[in-house]
């Protein structure tokens, strides 16, 4: 008798193991995006500058809040903009009043730059502080400081195909 119900107890778990699977199963399937990683992105690279390695030494400010002026590094830069390493968070869409410290130049290549996104880095600085890297697309480039950045990177463009 004791053996008849731990099989019908065992037959009535695995019934139910069954419908929740095959419910699952369904669930999943609807909930699942049907777009396919070949269609959303062909391979070939999308943006228009070629970003080259340099970390260079900047100082920005929030052009709503010039009195505060950070500083940070650039991890890429390209004619159209660089990936900052920093210990704040900016805004998507804030606009930035950046300066540029060139190598062998004694004066920075001042530039106006639109926040496009950021994203926390993993782990922290030497003092503990989280970092954050930003991507910032170029706006203007304030001359004439701001012509000795473009000749830079094409400087660094130059060397690459020689290389």
């Amino acid at each position: 008798m004791l053996l008849t119900i731990e099989l019908l107890f065992i037959v009535l778990l695995s019934t139910v193991l069954l419908i929740s699977y095959k419910n699952e199963k369904v669930v999943s399937k609807n909930i699942s995006p049907l777009a396919k990683v070949e269609e959303y992105w062909s391979g070939k690279e999308r943006r228009q500058h070629f970003r080259f390695d340099k970390v260079l030494e900047v100082t920005y400010s929030v052009v709503k809040k010039p009195h505060l002026k950070s500083s940070g590094i650039t991890v890429d830069i390209s004619e159209g903009g660089m990936k900052l390493l920093l210990d704040d968070k900016l805004s998507k869409g804030a606009i930035l009043d950046l300066k540029i410290m060139l190598p062998d130049s004694k004066k920075n290549a001042e530039v106006e730059g639109e926040v496009v996104w950021s994203d926390e880095v993993d782990g922290l600085d030497s003092s503990g502080k989280r970092l954050f890297h930003s991507g910032i697309r170029f706006l203007a480039l304030k001359e004439p400081a701001g012509a000795r950045l473009i000749d830079y990177v094409r400087s660094l463009a130059s060397e690459r195909e020689r290389s």
